[in-house]
């Protein structure tokens, strides 16, 4: 039976571990390997921030009006629909019914390939306290089993990547990272920072979940080998992504929307309802 993914919700430190255990450190030799494992084929270049083009401005068609209707918006403006002569464009096909198809089952192929593509979808929660210290929450891609990590390293590295490259192979990665500042921290989250515990640097603790579990500790482990290959890009890639959002806020600021009146026009087509009396005569209300 196949097992449906879900992300897993955040949790703070109030919840205790019995038994956390720290997976073992990568040998010399394997640090020390010529070419990474995980990697980051793509190009990582940010654009500038370029401000999008001025709406284009629409022209009141001619036609005539057979209804209109003005309502009010919360913007203090109005919204004005009008229904004007009926469209010159052939009528509409009746829709025909169609029969639901058997559905096959399953080849063992299709299944394998399904099996596959789960383990290489990545979904997994990550609080990330000083860009030093995550704590991150993902299940077992066979069992479903919980999984929680504490972890060494800035996992909100991975921002919006998407994907990347294991064992030759692509990998999807779905993120939901909150990041906080225990040295300036908001009023929002101040009571929510927790006193934080020592964690050694590039450390992997498994707080939940069985640490002997090759299969289950890949999210975290996979992960890891990522940011330690691609670290030095990874932090340009933020920064370029900082620039980039910190330019389109400050352009919406100055260009900010503004409300104003609307109007709809709709022309019925020529099996409408609305055609049996148009009413071409009747004052626009």
């Amino acid at each position: 039976m196949l097992t449906i993914y879900r992300i897993i919700g955040l949790t703070f430190w109030g919840i205790a571990c019995a038994h956390p255990e720290p997976l073992p450190a990568e040998s010399e030799e394997a640090n020390s390997r010529p070419t990474a494992r995980t990697s980051l084929p793509q190009s990582l270049a940010v654009p500038a921030f370029v401000p999008p083009a001025p709406p284009i401005e629409k022209k009141i068609p001619g036609m005539r009006v057979d209804a209109m209707v003005t309502v009010p918006t919360k913007a203090k403006h109005t919204l004005t629909i009008i229904r004007g002569e009926a469209s010159t464009l052939p009528d509409l096909a009746i829709p025909q019914e169609t029969k639901p198809q058997e559905r096959q089952p399953l080849t063992p192929e299709e299944l394998a390939k399904i099996e596959t593509q789960r383990g290489h979808t990545l979904q997994l929660g990550a609080t990330i306290y000083d860009h030093r210290i995550s704590r991150v929450q993902w299940t077992h891609p066979a069992s479903g089993e919980s999984y929680e990590a504490l972890c060494g390293f800035d996992l909100s590295l991975l921002q919006g990547l998407g994907q990347f490259t294991h064992d030759g192979e692509s990998y999807h990665l779905m993120l939901t990272p909150f990041l906080f500042d225990t040295v300036k921290p908001s009023l929002q989250t101040r009571r929510s920072i927790p006193e934080l515990p020592e964690v050694p640097p590039d450390s992997i603790t498994i707080l939940k979940g069985n640490p002997k579990d090759p299969l289950g500790c890949a999210t975290i482990t996979i992960l890891k080998d990522l940011i330690t290959h691609e670290k030095s890009r990874l932090i340009t890639y933020q920064a370029d992504r900082l620039r980039y959002q910190k330019a389109a806020a400050e352009w919406e600021k100055a260009h900010p929307t503004l409300p104003r009146d609307e109007t709809v026009w709709l022309r019925p087509h020529q099996g409408s309802r609305y055609l049996a009396n148009p009413r071409p005569e009747a004052a626009a209300r």
